[in-house]
C-alpha cells in the first residue's frame, strides 16, 4: 500500500501545469494589431482578454498563437479596440 501512495503522489507531481502564476488560466496569444486600435490579446477559454499591461511582460512572448499561462485581475476601463474584457495581467509564462 506504501508503494501504491509513492507512485501516485509521483504521478499526481510529473503531470500538475509547470508554473509559477498563482491561479494561472491557460491562453493563446493573438495579434490583432491590424484593427483601429487592437493590439495584442488572449483567447481562453471561449473568451477574448484585453491586458492594459502586457508590455510589462517578457517580449519574446509576443508571437501568433503563443501559448501562455495567465494570471489577472479585471481592469474596468475603456477600450477602443472592444473586443474582450480588459484585464490587469499579475504574471504570463510560456506554456
Amino acid at each position: 500500500m506504501k508503494w501504491i501512495s509513492i507512485i501516485s503522489l509521483a504521478l499526481l507531481v510529473s503531470c500538475s501545469k509547470s508554473t509559477s502564476c498563482t491561479g494561472a488560466t491557460k491562453g493563446k496569444l493573438k495579434n490583432l494589431t491590424g484593427f483601429d486600435g487592437c493590439g495584442w490579446v488572449i483567447e481562453a477559454n471561449g473568451k477574448t482578454f484585453e491586458p492594459v499591461n502586457l508590455g510589462e511582460f517578457d517580449s519574446s512572448l509576443l508571437a501568433e498563437n503563443q501559448k501562455i499561462y495567465f494570471s489577472y485581475s479585471p481592469f474596468p476601463v475603456g477600450s477602443i479596440c472592444m473586443v474582450g474584457e480588459t484585464i490587469q495581467l499579475k504574471c504570463v509564462e510560456k506554456r
